[in-house]
């Protein structure tokens, strides 16, 4: 499923679908997903902050409305200075965390159970 042209409650529902399965894959799995997701991210910078950019227009536009809160439309801010190494520093410290899931080790082999 291609989420480019989305609306948000259907990525959102992607989103948690995806998540469901995330968690219960190993962690190296897991590890290699994030790796994947901070390298395509990078590679797409431009066109993503390009389409945020657009995005802020119309939120800000909702801010003045009343439709959203200024705080709101700051966060959404891509471009704001530093936020994106922020994000991608973020996707890479989840990389580094212990895994959540349980597991049983035998020796040098470790199942995982979820």
């Amino acid at each position: 499923m291609s989420l480019t042209n989305a609306l948000p409650a259907d990525a959102a529902k992607a989103a948690r679908s995806a998540s469901h399965v995330l968690a219960g894959l190993p962690l190296a799995a897991r590890n290699d997903a994030l790796t994947a997701l901070h390298e395509a991210l990078s590679n797409a910078k431009s066109e993503i902050l390009a389409a945020n950019a657009k995005d802020l227009i119309s939120a800000k536009k909702a801010a003045e409305n009343g439709e959203l809160s200024n705080s709101l439309v700051a966060r959404l801010d891509l471009g704001k200075k530093g936020k994106w190494d922020d994000m991608l520093k973020g996707i890479l410290d989840v990389r580094q965390l212990e895994d959540p899931g349980k597991q049983i080790c035998h020796g040098s082999h470790c199942e995982y159970l979820y």
